[in-house]
């Protein structure tokens, strides 16, 4: 139910371009990057992916339970087992504190583990759901259903969820948004060559074979499958794109419950949120076209239609949580066919994903167990140097005025920032969490969190809470709180090693603060001030010359081929070409301050350590995937593939030019480079 946030890891011969020298050897700092990944047939001033990962990649096979890998993906899974060493430490004690960290970690995984009783429950304790669907007789009653069943993140047309008001960011608003289809994105419904006429037949298919291991014979899984997919196919019409939904301005529609109801009289919405039983003056929709075109949709799309569409999303929402074939089956499709991957993960990697809502139980005691005070001190200066280095950025700005340059001040100056965990833990004592029924745990668990959610309607916002677990390798910016979040899971090589330079580290783990930081002043961030609210604090001349900045970097990033035919969606990808571009800058430029009236730092490998910098940023996306990861990707990522996050900033920085001794015409040196931050 939640929304997410606007949200946001040798020597070599140098061909085509100088071979700087090296200055004398160093053996102090040996740990970071790894020369073996190194392509040394690739030029760094035509292609520095290529020279950065090519070894690395043709060492590092996909594995089969994986559709992309790469170093991010390496500590990923690293970080998996340490994890699952913590969850089968909690699960194989019994009789813990009720409502303990270690007890709900504990017997949520002891549940998801227990095959055999999964098996042997089968669906009795999921029938009741589906038989509720059946008992329908009208829309009104199907939309109160979905409302109550939105409980248990089952999706639907329409969804609810609470968080800090766009234009009051201390105070947490209701967001009414558009959901419920089966496929990622609504291009996959809509677009009409081979490739994706293919993924729709077998998603049909996958729809019938769901319903057959229900129990319904062939034709009539058939017919269904064909009713869910015309009305899926006719609401992903009705979708906003994903580039649209970046336009964060236009989806604050703040409505009384009585204009919404005007738009689609034909939806039940007194139905719908009687369920949840709450007390508002408006809520904002993000997107009214939608709900309009949603009215004409529930009038003219038959009942029984709407019906066998539910019915479908019901048993989608509990496949994970039921008997194995049910899970093999939505692998087959959402997986394999979607992402390539060849094989199902083993159990305990499934289970683990689906204690999600756990995360800060299961980060509480990550930490205790791995996070080392000492970097989180050594990264909080980091972040001190990339906001000096950001001042200066701003300050030497060419195209921006003083006037919108205070302003730009004063937001990054507010910046806050949370590295390693909270400074304080959630507490879920009363949330039930038995040996007994992994399904129930589920069920038990999305309840509670949809609960704890719509409860904070009308509240102020809590600024200490987190977004994600300490455990986990990411990061984030929050625009409505003005912070950066770094968890402890990503202070990790490659992204942070305390054995490495400091040139390497503040390439890889200053380039993600960086990035992060960037994402505050990006294409949506930079509609949100100082204290978290979405204002206007540009100038008009200001804002047309970013705008035009902005354009040409979607154009450049548009230019890349991902595979035949199959380019970057350089709009979707916009904000976090920005935060690449910005944060790789800042972080080039936060090392200079860093070691402003210190000895230089000696070469390692025959690498400067302005060299190491840019190493550091691309051993970080030394990565590769399948082709369907990749298709998968550019449709529905707002991150571009992780060669281009190699080549397309450092392209556009003078500085990796020098460093690397690229002259004109070479393809890492643009001619007109493109400068934001």
């Amino acid at each position: 139910m939640n929304l997410k946030y606007l949200t946001i890891g040798a020597v070599v011969m140098l061909s085509a371009c100088t071979d700087p020298k090296p200055e004398e050897e160093s053996s102090e700092k040996t740990g970071g990057f790894d020369v073996s990944a190194i392509d040394s047939s690739a030029s760094p001033c035509n292609d520095f992916f290529q020279f950065t990962a090519g070894s690395w990649i043709k060492y590092n096979p996909i594995p089969e339970t994986e559709s992309s890998w790469g170093r991010f993906s390496k500590l990923a899974e690293d970080n998996k087992i340490r994890i699952k060493g913590i969850l089968e430490e909690y699960a194989a004690k019994e009789g813990q504190a009720k409502g303990s960290d270690g007890q709900l970690i504990g017997d949520f995984f002891y549940s998801g583990m227990d095959s055999l009783a999964v098996e042997e429950l089968g669906t009795k304790a999921f029938d009741p759901y589906m038989e509720r669907v059946d008992a329908t007789t009208n829309m009104s009653e199907l939309f109160a259903l979905m409302a109550e069943y939105g409980y248990n993140n089952v999706s639907a047309p329409i969804g609810i969820g609470v968080q800090a008001d766009l234009m009051n960011s201390s105070v947490n608003a209701l967001y009414l948004e558009q959901g419920g289809l089966g496929m990622p994105d609504r291009d996959y419904y809509l677009k009409t060559d081979s490739v994706n006429k293919e993924i729709q037949a077998k998603y049909k298919k996958h729809l019938a074979n769901l319903f057959v291991l229900y129990g319904m014979d062939e034709a009539a899984a058939t017919d269904q499958a064909n009713r869910i997919y015309n009305v899926e196919y006719k609401m992903a019409e009705q979708h906003m794109s994903r580039v649209e939904m970046r336009n964060i301005p236009a989806l604050y529609n703040p409505m009384s419950l009585d204009e919404v109801k005007a738009l689609a009289p034909n939806v039940d919405f007194d139905a719908y949120f009687n369920v949840y039983g709450l007390t508002f003056d408006e809520v904002i929709v993000t997107g009214p076209k939608y709900i309009k075109a949603l009215n004409k949709l529930v009038k003219d799309i038959p009942f029984e239609d709407w019906k066998a569409y539910y019915r479908w999303h019901v048993l989608d929402a509990a496949v994970l949580y039921l008997p194995y074939e049910y899970g093999k089956l939505n692998f087959e499709f959402y997986s394999k066919t979607l992402s390539g991957t060849k094989k199902m993960q083993p159990r305990w990697k499934r289970i683990q994903g689906a204690i999600g809502g756990l995360n800060e139980q299961l980060g509480h005691l990550y930490v205790e167990k791995y996070f080392p005070e000492e970097s989180k001190k050594q990264v909080e200066q980091m972040v001190e140097d990339l906001r000096s280095a950001y001042r200066v950025r701003i300050a030497n700005l060419t195209w921006m005025s003083d006037t919108t340059k205070q302003k730009a001040l004063e937001k990054l100056n507010a910046f806050t920032y949370k590295i390693g965990y909270p400074n304080k833990w959630k507490d879920y004592s009363d949330l039930e969490i038995s040996r007994d029924s992994y399904f129930q745990n589920v069920l038990n668990m999305s309840k509670y969190l949809s609960e704890e959610n719509l409860a904070k309607l009308g509240q102020p916002v809590d600024r200490d809470e987190w977004g994600m677990g300490a455990h986990i390798v990411n990061a984030y910016y929050n625009p409505l709180n003005n912070e950066v979040v770094f968890p402890a899971g990503i202070l990790q090589p490659p992204f942070f090693d305390p054995n490495a330079d400091d040139a390497l580290n503040y390439g890889a783990i200053g380039g993600v603060i960086g990035h992060e930081f960037s994402h505050g002043f990006d294409d949506q961030g930079s509609n949100f001030d100082a204290q978290g609210n979405m204002t206007n604090w540009w100038t008009n001349g200001d804002k047309a010359r970013f705008n035009a900045l902005t354009s040409a970097l979607s154009e450049q990033y548009s230019a890349y081929e991902v595979l035949p035919g199959v380019h970057v969606n350089g709009d979707l990808t916009l904000g976090e070409n920005i935060a690449d571009l910005g944060g790789l800058t800042l972080a080039y430029y936060a090392y200079k301050i860093h070691m402003d009236g210190k000895t230089p730092e000696a070469n390692i490998d025959g690498f400067t350590p302005e060299q190491r910098i840019f190493l550091g940023w691309a051993q970080v996306w030394q990565k590769h995937g399948t082709d369907e990861y990749l298709r998968n990707q550019v449709t529905t990522d707002p991150h571009s593939p992780a060669s281009f996050r190699v080549v397309g900033p450092m392209s556009n920085m003078p500085e990796y030019s020098e460093a690397w001794g690229c002259q004109d015409g070479d393809a890492m040196k643009k001619a007109e480079p493109i400068v934001i931050w």
